[in-house]
């Protein structure tokens, strides 16, 4: 007579309520850096207003995706997972030390990296721990008595905020058929906004000084076009869907740089921003949502009729009004003319060449049914909040 199974907890089992329990620690570390500052500050960290902000949104979107989500997604696993995210976010942007945010930062890789993929662990921790490398680099130039070092140290610096994004030329390999969660996209998508902005506000973990700040926002401006020509080009060129929308990203994080970069020192510093900021908080609210649908969307083969929602849904990501990227594309023109014409002539260029590409990954989302179509829906909403009222958004997150 054949023996009975032994009896006790599957190491499956135990696997997921490691993950559940990491994801309700992380929740509750989010909502102390968020909601309870004067908690947070009890134990040693501390969250600007516009940080708070920023993982507010990614929690919102984290329930959004979670909850409106197609039948083949495990909707609890996507919903701890993000959460243990969160946690790393949360801390991220509430330390002051560079020695902890470059740990964090290879934390979060570490994590990301271990998810059943088709990329090798070590692949896919190159972009992080060159982030936390160049990081450590910045922080040991900026400590020396020579003026040549601080200026490698801004270099370094706007470096690790390129590396820490996934971004050209630290662009990671990409599977097209990696599961989402698995992907670079969800780095550049999720976790690099708030990342990027950790490492960028002032007197956070590095603080830089004026003969400095030229050489770190000529750093950003410059890969900030690189990226800006890459996406916009590649997006509308590559023949892979997942390509175009991983080029998408790279259009947008152009933007962001370009910002950056005025906004340290400029003439449109303000403006400049106040669009960075908004654009990133539309990767997360907007772009990477309906980038997850479009993974989850089933379309027919050689189907090419486009509805209503496809025509929104293009408009929405080529930054047509009254949409997020509107006043991305305003502002940062704004400061761009005030900085130097020929900055805002290339923005421009490439913000024509955008709505290409737009069309193309709008299309991708064919006709949703069921909870993906009402996530699509409630996300183009959101972006039209955004787009309407940046002004109140700016407000509430101002430092």
């Amino acid at each position: 007579m054949a023996e009975a199974p032994p009896r006790g907890i599957r190491p499956a089992s135990l696997r997921h309520a490691g993950v559940v329990a990491l994801g309700l620690a992380g929740a509750v570390l989010a909502i102390l850096v968020v909601w309870s500052p004067a908690a947070s500050r009890g134990l040693g960290l501390a969250a600007t207003l516009p940080a708070r902000t920023m993982i507010a949104a990614c929690a919102a979107t984290v329930v959004l995706t979670s909850v409106l989500s197609g039948p083949r997604v495990v909707r609890w696993d996507l919903l701890a997972g993000g959460s243990v995210a969160l946690g790393g976010l949360a801390l991220l942007v509430a330390v002051h030390d560079p020695a902890a945010a470059a740990a964090l930062i290879l934390l979060l890789g570490g994590l990301q990296a271990t998810l059943p993929a088709r990329r090798s662990f070590s692949l896919r921790m190159r972009g992080p721990a060159a982030a936390a490398l160049l990081l450590g680099a910045a922080w040991l130039f900026v400590h020396t008595t020579s003026t040549g070092a601080h200026r490698v140290a801004a270099l370094a610096l706007g470096l690790a905020i390129a590396a820490a994004a996934g971004l050209a030329p630290y662009l990671p390999d990409l599977d097209p058929d990696e599961p989402p969660a698995a992907s670079c996209l969800t780095w550049a998508g999720f976790l690099a906004p708030a990342l990027a902005l950790a490492l960028v506000l002032p007197t956070r973990v590095l603080t830089l000084k004026s003969d400095e700040l030229p050489v770190f926002s000529a750093t950003l401006i410059g890969l900030g076009l690189v990226n800006l020509a890459w996406g916009t080009i590649g997006a509308w060129r590559v023949p892979q869907e997942v390509e175009a929308w991983r080029d998408s990203f790279l259009a947008d994080w152009g933007l962001v740089l370009v910002g950056i970069g005025i906004g340290v020192l400029g003439a449109g510093s303000s403006d400049a921003r106040a669009a960075a900021y908004l654009a990133l908080l539309s990767i997360v609210l907007v772009r990477f949502p309906l980038y997850l649908w479009s993974r989850q969307v089933v379309r027919v083969a050689g189907e090419r009729r486009t509805g209503v929602h496809n025509i929104l849904l293009s408009a929405a990501l080529s930054g047509a009004a009254p949409f997020a990227g509107f006043p991305v594309r305003l502002l940062l023109l704004r400061a761009a003319t005030r900085e130097a014409w020929p900055l805002a002539a290339a923005l421009l260029v490439a913000m024509v060449i955008w709505v290409v590409h737009a069309f193309r990954l709008g299309r991708t989302l064919g006709r949703p049914a069921g909870r993906p179509a009402v996530g699509i829906w409630v996300t183009l909403a959101v972006s039209v909040v955004l787009g309407l009222a940046p002004g109140l958004l700016l407000a509430v997150a101002r430092p």
